[in-house]
């Protein structure tokens, strides 16, 4: 046999080869293969945080533009969500790696505004580009960039308004829409959230956490969206002839196979299925375990079994014959969800089962929509919900789920602080306003940053008024008088600068953190002088 090619220091040649493979190809989606520094890391950051600012401006408000995008392993994607754009984008350029992190800081502390966020960080990168070829030092940017942060911030305070109920209602719908539903789905998808959470509200012992408290399952059909207090799954019952609806029903859950395996019956291994007898010994054997097994969870007074694994048919006849329903092969993920809103805890092979150990709900019911079955399990007073959404096609189910996901955050910020701001890009442009006139009153270098601080909010508002259709030059000037006027006038979704029609409102909370966390983003990047690659 030939002998493994080595290098001195022992290591394998086609490991070695594979490791250098991998180094290229990172290379290739960093796309910077030297150190970067001066002019070669002024253009590195000029055109990513153009490049980024482009992908994402189109996509801005209830008129932006959709992409697709095809990852890796070929999975493809049509959506206008920021945070789902910049997650699949395969490109590991540190300037990018950067702008995502923000995106993934704003999901994870909000759950919305992360676009907002990002094209205000983006240009804020590209005006202290500009800057800095005019001669500008980055300290004096960063400088004049805190003090227009502070200066935004303090007026925003004054933008401010205090939500009444109807307030909040609309605040809620204008995060819908801004992901391109229709008003009229966007109004159903208010009303289904603001029960959910202030079901959650009521219930609830301690911090709020949507991913944890609320399920949302989307299926092709409809179009329709609806909640329950409980859990809703997309399962099958073990066998079609099972009871289909309980009052008051006492659950248990377990994780592991109701089957008998091979071993158990002979675990000595010394008999062979030689003979017709021998058969028949062992599935009568097989049989009397399976009923021993089904015994313990009729005598424990289990109406309904979720079980994580498979259940022998002989069981399942057994369970059937006991007016018991029993689903099988279940996402360990459902059921540690079920098992909180239940009140038990999942089941293992040792544990006994009796019936302190059943779970208990408020009714279980099985239903077949859409030629499928869904089992609804509902359970008051226990701080879990499901929203199941519907829609004809997949890409809308996709839409109206990120649509659902952002109302859902507003509504749980607005539930514990219900301030709001004028949306429609009009606090944008009032900061920007107010950011000017603050300029004026600084000298020296700083100014011209403070100065592109306004320039990058007032891209908000440009970037609604073009996807909006209208001239973006026309639509600022238009804002500009009305905002001389004392008139609240906003880019809204006719294709106007109006302040007539219904109302459109942010959470301050949400502006706050995209206000902050975007400069923080900018004046992280400006600080870099060189990109060292690690060879």
């Amino acid at each position: 046999m030939a002998s493994e090619l080595k290098t001195p220091n022992g290591t394998d040649l086609e490991s070695r080869d594979g490791m250098a493979k991998l180094a290229r190809t990172i290379r290739d989606k960093i796309l910077i293969n030297e150190p970067v520094k001066e002019d070669g890391l002024i253009d590195q950051v000029e055109r990513a945080a153009v490049e980024i600012d482009e992908i994402l401006a189109s996509s801005l408000g209830p008129k932006g533009m959709n992409k697709i995008i095809i990852n890796p392993v070929n999975d493809v994607f049509v959506t206008n969500d920021g945070k789902v754009i910049l997650k699949e984008m395969d490109v590991l350029h540190p300037i990018v790696t950067s702008l995502k992190k923000l995106a993934e800081s704003m999901d994870k502390a909000c759950g919305d505004g992360t676009k907002t966020a990002v094209i205000l960080a983006s240009n804020l990168i590209k005006n202290a580009i500009k800057l800095r070829r005019a001669g500008v030092h980055p300290t004096t940017i960063i400088e004049g960039y805190e003090l227009a942060l502070r200066k935004a911030y303090e007026m925003l305070q004054y933008g401010i308004k205090q939500a009444g109920e109807e307030d909040v209602r609309t605040t809620i719908m204008c995060s819908a829409t801004g992901k391109g539903v229709e008003r009229q789905q966007a109004e159903a998808i208010t009303e289904i959230v603001l029960g959910v959470i202030e079901h959650l509200n009521e219930t609830r012992e301690g911090r709020l956490d949507l991913n944890k408290n609320v399920k949302i399952l989307k299926k092709v059909g409809g179009p329709g969206i609806e909640a329950l207090e409980g859990i809703i799954m997309d399962e099958n019952p073990a066998r079609v002839d099972m009871p289909k609806d309980f009052e008051n029903p006492s659950v248990l859950i377990i994780n592991y196979d109701l089957k008998i395996k091979s071993e158990y019956l002979n675990p000595q291994h010394n008999l062979r299925m030689d003979s017709v007898q021998t058969a028949l010994m062992f599935e009568e054997r097989k049989k009397e375990m399976c009923r021993t097994l089904a015994e313990k969870i009729i005598n424990s007074g289990a109406n309904v079994l979720f079980c994580e694994g498979d259940i022998d048919p002989y069981i399942e006849t057994l369970l059937r014959d006991s007016n018991i329903l029993a689903f099988k092969k279940l996402k360990l993920k459902d059921l540690e969800k079920l098992s909180k809103a239940v009140g038990t805890s999942l089941m293992s092979k040792n544990d006994e089962i009796l019936p302190r150990h059943l779970g208990k709900a408020d009714r279980i019911k099985l239903e077949k929509r859409n030629r499928e079955n869904f089992v609804f399990i509902t359970v008051k007073g226990k701080p879990i919900s499901t929203i199941l959404i519907w829609d004809p096609a997949r890409y809308g189910l996709d839409k109206v789920e990120e649509a659902v996901d952002d109302a859902l955050n507003n509504a749980a910020f607005l539930i514990k602080n219900k301030e709001i701001v004028n949306g429609g890009g009009a606090i944008e442009f009032e900061l920007a306003h107010m950011v000017r006139l603050f300029a004026a009153t600084q000298q020296g270098k700083k100014q011209l940053a403070i100065l592109a601080y306004a320039e990058a909010l007032e891209r908000v508002p440009e970037t609604l008024a073009k996807n909006a259709g209208m001239k973006t030059i026309d639509a600022m000037v238009e804002m500009r008088n009305a905002y001389t006027r004392g008139v609240e006038a906003r880019i809204d979704i006719s294709g106007k600068v109006t302040d007539k029609g219904p109302k459109v409102y942010d959470s301050a909370t949400v502006k706050k953190l995209a206000l902050v966390s975007a400069t923080e983003t900018a004046r992280n990047v400006l600080r870099i002088d060189e990109i060292i690659p690690k060879t």
